[in-house]
């Protein structure tokens, strides 16, 4: 008898933590939200939806998902957190689910946690087999360098629901193995597979087609699909970033300096400060460019450690850091983008050899990309290598639209150095 009540005390003292524990989840992602961003509005919509009687688990996963929409637009991360606290309310209020995971394999995938998410999307797609979970298969594995598998993933996406989703990532598939032309087309059917009406989704769309035509040489069409994807979504900051690309490309700086100013204080990641900086010391505006690349410094290493190594070894600054934060990020993105940043970072440290072996790795895929050429040039040359040098100086110079104006204005002295020596 007496242990019997022992085993019911337990069971009920069990019951009450788990009670406990979710109320504590609901008191948290209902906790007010000011502010009156239409993110704000929706996740005051969601909150009063998840905290009605008899909230359904659809109400909590759209809260989620509003978190995770307002964590892209500011990037303070407390709102990727917020989400996984309304995946945990969900998983203790109703019980584990497909759309719980789902929910927490996004803000993994936006932490580029990516490791993890690969992890998740592998359980999604055993259990529920969704588009969308094939989709964040996909995302995790492109971003850990594993593109055959990648592939085949996204092909089952494709067979699945053909659409704008799936078209993008192909575009993206595409250009990653140097198929610029294809991918321009892939983007343009995810284009015409969506709606104007759907806002970012679109935007950014237009945005990233926007990069392949000013990869194509085409500026002017690059600046109009820019621009038209800031008429569809205002204050959108990949639209204001490739709208000041193609107009540095146009040699308009003074128009472009107004629209990366504009992308780089609604976004204070590092590509958009390096771009605003670079164009600021292109229009001899040195100190406001110092300005700008203090906060980059400031805040790069915890924001986009990637691209901070990549600018420290650009601009010759703690190579040591450089390498240590581009080894970290191989670690658990092991893309050809990471490879060429470690190559990158290896070369300013004095590392030719690793620099090497990395730059390889970095054009196995046989990216079409202006920065990777110009980096296995720069460290093919230092190796002595010049004939190899001279090659990518001259793959790199063909596109040499889509890198900043110092890039630019270094490639040249080093293509014209390489043709010298030729003649």
């Amino acid at each position: 008898m007496l242990a019997s009540s022992f085993r019911l005390l337990l069971f009920w003292s069990l019951l009450t933590a788990v009670s406990f524990a979710a109320g504590f989840e609901r008191e948290i992602i209902l906790a007010p939200q000011a502010g009156a961003e239409r993110e704000d509005v929706e996740i005051r919509r969601c909150q009063e939806r998840v905290g009605a009687a008899g909230a359904k688990p659809e109400a909590f996963e759209r809260l989620g998902w509003a978190f995770v929409a307002k964590a892209r637009r500011t990037l303070d991360a407390g709102y990727y957190k917020l989400a996984e606290k309304t995946a945990d309310a969900m998983d203790a209020q109703f019980g584990a689910s497909a759309e719980s995971r789902a929910l927490r394999g996004g803000v993994l995938h936006n932490l580029h946690r990516f490791r993890e998410t690969e992890a998740l999307a592998r359980q999604l797609v055993a259990e529920r087999g969704a588009p969308e979970d094939f989709g964040l298969l996909s995302d995790a594995l492109m971003e850990q360098g594993q593109l055959g598998e990648a592939v085949e993933v996204l092909q089952r996406m494709v067979n699945l629901k053909p659409g704008a989703a799936a078209y993008s990532r192909i575009a993206h598939v595409r250009w990653l193995k140097g198929d610029l032309h294809g991918a321009i087309a892939a983007m343009e059917m995810a284009a015409r597979a969506s709606r104007p009406e759907d806002g970012e989704p679109y935007a950014w769309m237009l945005a990233r087609l926007s990069g392949f035509y000013l990869q194509a040489g085409e500026a002017m069409r690059a600046l109009q699909l820019a621009e038209a994807a800031a008429r569809r979504v205002a204050a959108f900051p990949p639209a204001l970033l490739a709208r000041g690309r193609a107009l540095l490309a146009l040699n308009e700086t003074a128009a472009a300096i107004g629209a990366l100013q504009r992308a780089a204080e609604l976004n204070p990641l590092p590509e958009y400060q390096w771009w605003l900086a670079d164009a600021l010391r292109a229009a001899h505006r040195s100190d406001e460019a110092a300005t700008v690349e203090a906060g980059l410094v400031a805040r790069g290493e915890v924001s986009d450690p990637r691209t901070f190594a990549l600018f420290l070894a650009t601009r010759g600054r703690d190579s040591a850091t450089a390498v240590r934060l581009a080894r970290e990020e191989l670690a658990n993105r092991a893309d050809v983008f990471t490879h060429d940043a470690l190559a990158w970072a290896l070369a300013a440290n004095g590392e030719l050899a690793a620099a090497d072996g990395q730059m390889r790795a970095a054009l196995a895929e046989r990216t079409q990309d202006a920065r990777l050429f110009f980096h296995a040039g720069v460290i093919a040359r230092m190796r002595g290598a010049r004939p190899e040098a001279e090659h990518f100086f001259a793959e790199a110079t063909a596109l040499a639209a889509t890198l900043t104006p110092s890039e630019r204005a270094r490639l040249a002295a080093q293509a014209g150095a390489a043709l010298a020596r030729v003649n």
